[in-house]
């Protein structure tokens, strides 16, 4: 077989199965199994493919047909310019939470009091990670994160270890409840699909972890649990960014706007949807 022939097999596998982008899942995957990369493929596509690959390439389609992402096929995302470590324990990185990213960074470059950054709900640790490898170097800054999972924290520190040379701060938590304030900046992405939509995900075989999608009955009331807590966690004028769906971003800027943040910001993402909601905390109640 040639590396021409496996990989129109592997695409016509993957369209016959309805995947959405047949071509390249079956591309990426033979990549991965020859070690070649894209230009490398179409310079060789007349080239015998060796039974190593051969095999290997097999089992990775197999493995995509019975419903794995690519992502936990070949153990790794890019995101942000880095290839995080992902596996069944995490949710796979998304390109629209690099917006959430963006962001935190704009801010940090407007306002040096900025220092100690906790996130929330961090999963692979890929928005905290991503910020630690962006700052600038002369930029010393407190980043720590937390998640509810103690499966996902270790998935977090290998990406922590593998990516930084260290370990940031990490503590399980159920959103902000054991995290210790105030800190400067509370970014988080956390559960925002209702459950009705998170079962039906599930029904279907959808691999990743359910506690990573439920954002409640209706999907923002974890989003809300957090804004809540976190006005005892941030500083006062800290900022709070939340990353939501685009049908939640008006829910969202009420919440913030009950539990007395201000400056109240919305960004959009690439394709234009409300991706990440901006709050400050306001003065204590009286």
């Amino acid at each position: 077989m040639t590396i021409r022939e496996a990989l129109i097999r592997g695409s016509d596998a993957f369209r016959e199965a309805g995947l959405e982008t047949p071509y390249l899942d079956a591309m990426v995957l033979l990549s991965a199994c020859t070690g070649r990369d894209k230009a490398a493929l179409y310079a060789a596509f007349t080239d015998p493919l060796a039974e190593e690959a051969e095999t290997a390439f097999a089992g990775a389609v197999r493995r995509r047909l019975e419903g794995l992402p690519v992502s936990y096929i070949l153990r790794r995302k890019e995101f942000y310019g880095l290839s995080f470590y992902v596996d069944g324990r995490v949710l796979v990185p998304r390109p629209d939470t690099e917006t959430l990213v963006e962001t935190a960074l704009e801010i940090l470059r407007a306002d040096p009091d900025v220092v100690r950054i906790h996130d929330a709900c961090t999963g692979t640790g890929c928005v905290p990670i991503a910020i630690a490898a962006n700052v600038q170097e002369n930029r010393n800054l407190d980043i720590s994160a937390s998640d509810i999972s103690e499966e996902a924290l270790e998935v977090f520190r290998i990406n922590s270890r593998n990516l930084l040379g260290r370990e940031l701060a990490s503590i399980r938590s159920d959103l902000l409840e054991s995290v210790e304030g105030p800190v400067d900046m509370i970014t988080a992405n956390p559960p925002y699909l209702s459950r009705r939509e998170t079962s039906a995900m599930k029904d279907s075989g959808w691999p990743e972890p359910a506690l990573a999608l439920d954002g409640g009955e209706e999907g923002w009331e974890t989003i809300e649990r957090l804004v809540k807590s976190a006005v005892e966690t941030l500083r006062e004028n800290g900022y709070l960014l939340v990353e939501g769906t685009d049908n939640q971003a008006d829910i969202i800027r009420q919440i913030l706007e009950k539990c007395g943040y201000w400056d109240l910001r919305t960004i959009c993402d690439l394709a234009g949807h409300r991706r990440v909601s901006v709050g400050r905390r306001g003065p204590p109640y009286a």
